[in-house]
């Protein structure tokens, strides 16, 4: 089964990324990790039988096809490797849905190898055709969670018109495979802790700093993407998103990295020490209907973002919302089990979900960008009665 497509204008290519922070231990979490830095390091590429500190990422960039063109040729990959696929069947079994749930569905993208050998242009050619600029989005999933289960909404993000770059964090994912077939399994870290919990948002802080400085690394992006597709990212626009613990990653990551523009949380707690230092630059709370009533985080947070900030509440969401459960236990069909998932994935039809979270996010984007609110604004009217804002300061 196919994953239901994009819902903006562009097709979307992908391609997977491995890259090694040599000056970091291959294990951030046997010791102290370092602080994120703003200094640029050396790029590398290995395997993950390296030395360092090493990350897995999904680049999912727009295509623009000039109007007159042949559509982009098509492509399926797997919604998710076979050991991470695994790994959250077991999870789907216990909610009593299919086992085989995330190995069922592919994904769809343009074949940008392809659409270049038909134009009679080579990936190595610098002068295929003119280079347009995407703003970079990265993201960061939730505690342990894989960046997979995130590929349909990054993908449906990238389709707007933005570069979305999603990592994994290994040895805090439950399992993260890299291209070569090797399987890193994840170590056994407190979910309650808050002292493990702000481990983790520091060793996030710093994989996606490492991360912004391999983007702007130009013969790495080459070596990576190709040299028109490299050149696709805007580098002075970016902005980061997350979900769950990733929303306070965001969060730290927006107020330490100067060359972030501005975050995201979805649905997530926010950790000290950034709820406390606070954030200067646009922010954005998404989430489920009550989650500052019943997350006291959020409330300690608000008054110390300094700059636009929005409280976003989604009605009919639950946490898993935020994921692509919803997409795609609504493309199998089963409402029986949708319905008694309700508390998990909200009451939602995934498509919908999708489209308000792709709506908020580009909103937020264009005000963070440009200034322009219409986008924000225009949710209340677009998706009533599904959508308010218990909070707005812009």
């Amino acid at each position: 089964m196919l994953v239901p497509p994009p819902l903006g204008p562009y097709d979307v290519a992908v391609k997977i990324m491995p890259i090694t922070d040599q000056t970091r231990s291959t294990d951030p979490f046997v010791s102290p990790p370092p602080r994120s830095r703003q200094v640029r390091s050396r790029s590398s590429i290995s395997s993950p039988s390296s030395t360092g500190r090493q990350l897995l990422l999904s680049a999912f960039l727009p295509i623009d096809i000039p109007h007159g063109d042949s559509p982009c040729p098509r492509m399926t990959d797997p919604y998710m490797t076979p050991r991470v696929a695994a790994d959250y069947g077991s999870q789907a079994a216990e909610a009593g849905l299919p086992r085989d749930l995330y190995s069922l569905f592919g994904m769809e993208f343009c074949d940008y190898d392809k659409l270049l050998h038909r134009s009679g242009s080579s990936s190595n050619n610098r002068n295929t055709r003119p280079v347009k600029e995407y703003p970079v989005v990265l993201f960061t999933p939730g505690l342990q969670e894989s960046r997979l289960l995130y590929g349909a909404g990054a993908r449906s993000l990238a389709s707007r018109g933005y570069v979305v770059i999603t990592t994994d964090h290994p040895l805090e994912a439950s399992f993260v495979e890299f291209p070569d077939g090797t399987v890193v399994q994840g170590r056994n870290l407190s979910s309650e802790d808050d002292s493990v919990k702000e481990m983790i948002v520091n060793v996030r802080t710093t994989d996606l700093s490492f991360v912004i400085d391999q983007i702007h690394e130009s013969t790495l992006m080459e070596s990576l993407l190709g040299p028109y597709l490299s050149r696709s990212l805007d580098l002075e626009k970016i902005i980061v998103y997350g979900h769950s613990l990733g929303g306070a990653a965001a969060a730290s990551l927006a107020r330490a990295d100067k060359r972030v523009l501005g975050g995201i949380d979805l649905d997530g707690q926010i950790v000290e020490p950034v709820r406390s230092l606070g954030v200067d630059k646009p922010f954005l709370l998404a989430g489920r209907q009550n989650h500052s009533a019943e997350d006291a985080t959020w409330n300690q947070f608000w008054p110390n973002l300094r700059g636009p900030r929005v409280e976003l509440a989604i009605n009919g969401t639950a946490h898993a919302s935020f994921t692509d459960r919803p997409l795609l236990v609504s493309a199998l069909h089963l409402p029986e089990q949708a319905l008694k998932l309700e508390g998990l994935i909200g009451s939602l039809p995934g498509r919908c979900v999708e489209g308000i979270v792709n709506d908020a996010l580009v909103g937020f984007f264009d005000y963070t960008l440009y200034r322009k609110d219409e986008g924000l604004r225009s949710l209340l009217t677009k998706y009533a009665p599904n959508v308010r804002f218990p909070r707005i300061n812009l």
